[in-house]
């Protein structure tokens, strides 16, 4: 891991976008750290996105606040009824 100064990553921003390909890099501001620059991919990039979406993490976290209160339904049973519909089994 490395570390850098507000001053260094302004002279240097494209030194340091390289370094953290290989690892993040601590951004510091007067000492203190301030942000973490880490190397993503494009295909990463949907992922950091939903992951880091307020409004998703809300909905998973009512889906499970909502199948903790009403229980959920076995594999076995699942599959039955999506066989009922017509799906293919897996």
């Amino acid at each position: 891991m490395r570390f850098a100064g507000v001053k260094e990553l302004k002279q240097q921003t494209m030194e340091i976008l390289k370094a953290s390909e290989k690892e993040d890099v601590i951004i510091t501001a007067y000492g203190k750290p301030t942000a973490v620059i880490h190397h993503i991919t494009e295909e990463d990039l949907a992922d950091y996105l939903i992951e880091n979406d307020p409004g998703f993490k809300m909905r998973i976290e009512e889906s499970f606040s909502a199948y903790s209160r009403n229980g959920g339904i076995e594999a076995d049973v699942l599959i039955k009824r999506l066989e009922k519909r017509g799906a293919k089994k897996i």
